[in-house]
Order: C-alpha cells, then sequence, then structure tokens
C-alpha cells in the first residue's frame, strides 16, 4: 500500500495510514482508521514539482502523499486524471511554449497596449489635471531650467498676435497661451505643456528669425495640443501615476514625472507624423506652405553642431523623413 499522513479536517494530529484501491474505491487503513470511499468522491491536488500532494474528502479530511511515483501508479489504476493545466506544465515543451507567449504580451502590451491606453486615458481625462501639471511643472522649471525671455516686448506681442490669428481646421482661432521662456541648456525649442499652453524659446526665434516658419514650428506644438500628446508621455512615463489619476484622482506620480518627461519629450513617429499634418493643415488653411515647417527645421538641423543630438532636434525624430514629407505635401 501506499504511505500517507492522514489529517481529520478537524484537528491538527497526523496519523501515518495506508491507501490503496479496491474496485472503485480508495482505501485508507491506519491508526484507528478503516476508511472505504468512492474515487469519484476524492479530490487530487494539482502537482507542484516535487511538493506531496494532497487527496482531500468530501467531509474535510484529507491524506498527504510524499512519495509522487507510487501515486503516479494508484492514479493511473483509477479513471483520475490530472487537469489539462497540470498536464502541460510538465512538459518542457509548453513551458517554453508559455513563457514566449509571456514575453510578446509583455512587449506587445507595452509596445501597443500602454500607448492606447495613455492615449484613452489622455482623452478623457479632466482639464484641471492638465492644468495642475502644467502649473506645477512650470513652477519647478522656472527660475531653473527656464529663465525669463530676452527678447524685447514689441516683438513677443507681435508673435503672439499672428499665433492667435491663425484660423485652426474645424473653425475657430489658435486659444492656446504663448510662453516665451529663455534656456541656455534646452537651445533652441519649443514644447507644449499638458494643458497645451505651448512654451517658445529665445533660440528658437533667433535661429529662425522668419515669423512664418515660426508660426509653422508653433502649428506642429498646436497638433501636439490637439492630440494631448503630452499628457499621454506623462501618463505613458508613469503606468501607476496613470493608474492613480484615472481611479483615484492621486496625481502626485504624474507630478514627480512631469518636469522631467517634458524636458527630454521624445514623441513617436506616429505622433510627430501627427502633429506634423496638423501644423501642415493648419499652415494651408491660412494661405501658408507646408514646406514652411520643413525650412523652420532645415535652419535648426544647420544651426547647431551635433544637431541631431541637442536642441530642439533631440526631441523630434527622423527630421530628414518629415522635411520630405512635409516639402512633399501639395502645394496652395
Amino acid at each position: 500500500m501506499l504511505s500517507a499522513d492522514y489529517f481529520d479536517g478537524h484537528s491538527s494530529r497526523v496519523r501515518v495510514v495506508g491507501l490503496g484501491l479496491t474496485g472503485e474505491d480508495l482505501v485508507i487503513i491506519g491508526e484507528g482508521i478503516d476508511l472505504r470511499v468512492p474515487f469519484a468522491e476524492v479530490t487530487v491536488d494539482e502537482r507542484l514539482g516535487r511538493a506531496p500532494r494532497r487527496l482531500r474528502l468530501k467531509d474535510g479530511a484529507f491524506c498527504v502523499v510524499s512519495d509522487l511515483n507510487a501515486l503516479d501508479v494508484l492514479l493511473a489504476s483509477t479513471s483520475h486524471r490530472d487537469g489539462w493545466v497540470d498536464r502541460i506544465q510538465r512538459r518542457s515543451k509548453f513551458v517554453l511554449w508559455s513563457l514566449a507567449a509571456f514575453v510578446f504580451l509583455v512587449f506587445a502590451g507595452y509596445k501597443w497596449g500602454l500607448p492606447c491606453a495613455a492615449a484613452e486615458g489622455a482623452a478623457y481625462m479632466p482639464p484641471a489635471v492638465g492644468v495642475k501639471l502644467s502649473d506645477e511643472a512650470l513652477r519647478i522649471l522656472d527660475g531653473g531650467v527656464l529663465l525669463p525671455s530676452k527678447i524685447a516686448e514689441d516683438r513677443r506681442r507681435a508673435l503672439s498676435d499672428k499665433f492667435h490669428a491663425l484660423r485652426l481646421p474645424g473653425g475657430g482661432k489658435a486659444t492656446s497661451e504663448l510662453l516665451f521662456r529663455r534656456s541656455p541648456q534646452l537651445g533652441a525649442n519649443a514644447f507644449t505643456l499638458p494643458d497645451g499652453r505651448i512654451i517658445l524659446l529665445d533660440d528658437l526665434v533667433t535661429v529662425i528669425d522668419d515669423d512664418r516658419q515660426i508660426l509653422a514650428a508653433l502649428a506642429h506644438e498646436m497638433g501636439h495640443a490637439r492630440g494631448h500628446h503630452g499628457l499621454r508621455m506623462l501618463l505613458r512615463s508613469s503606468a501607476v501615476g496613470a493608474f492613480l489619476a484615472f481611479y483615484i484622482g492621486d496625481i502626485s506620480s504624474l507630478l514627480a514625472v512631469a518636469p522631467a518627461t517634458l524636458m527630454q519629450a521624445r514623441y513617436s513617429r506616429d505622433l510627430e507624423q501627427q502633429a506634423d499634418d496638423y501644423g501642415a493643415a493648419v499652415l494651408t488653411l491660412n494661405g501658408m506652405s507646408p514646406s514652411l515647417l520643413a525650412d523652420a527645421l532645415d535652419k535648426l538641423a544647420k544651426s547647431h553642431q551635433g544637431a541631431a543630438k541637442t536642441g530642439y532636434l533631440s526631441t523630434h525624430p527622423a527630421t530628414m523623413e518629415r522635411m520630405r514629407h512635409l516639402r512633399d505635401a501639395p502645394p496652395l
């Protein structure tokens, strides 16, 4: 007979018993125990490596078997069959396939699932969240990475007036607040805060030095604002923060990563393409050529040593490809 430890389910007492089969019944014989139980009423726990397995009886009692090979022999002579999960986890081929599937799911979740969830979360995030994130980012950056602009007041006002006079696809005019700042660290750059405010740095204005091309760069940034791209990046940067902000209302995790994420923004090619296409649509609607944005990018590229690594172009990948796309746009 097969040796096992018997527990009555009511106390911690352990009794050594022998297990055997008589017809369709499980026989349990030991210290003061003589039981015959229909095997159909016995539940056999799944195998977990070389850990002992339990045979559970309906009254709460159970037997613990350490000799797994002997138990397999006993079970083979009954109608019992281990569950399919129990069977496949003992086969190396299925384990390897499961591991591969797990790796693929993790990769797919990061590459496609997380961006999709971030896009949905950004679209439905209350506007107050974007305002709070933007205010906090500005509070941290102003006086540090960002300094007061040195562009003359009348020049700033003129650019701002031209920007807000732009007509937008679908009607209306540009309403995003335009903020002028200076940053030796960031150089020629412009970026959009989660609530749609656009920060324009002095070096970009002086490097481009053409109002229509500057407006083209701002039209591109409006594409990021319209698509909530900044907020989507923040949500992707902090999956935990996304959960807390969406379900609990605690955005502290997002506030913590907001400044660094906005400063080191690296949009995907898809998001850059969306912003370029929106910027091109704005330019066309206002009687300007989409190639103005390509010209602005070209000036920025030529104005920096290693432009692919620093300044505006560091946050906007595949610049040459984007320039070709913009210049190939249908003429006005």
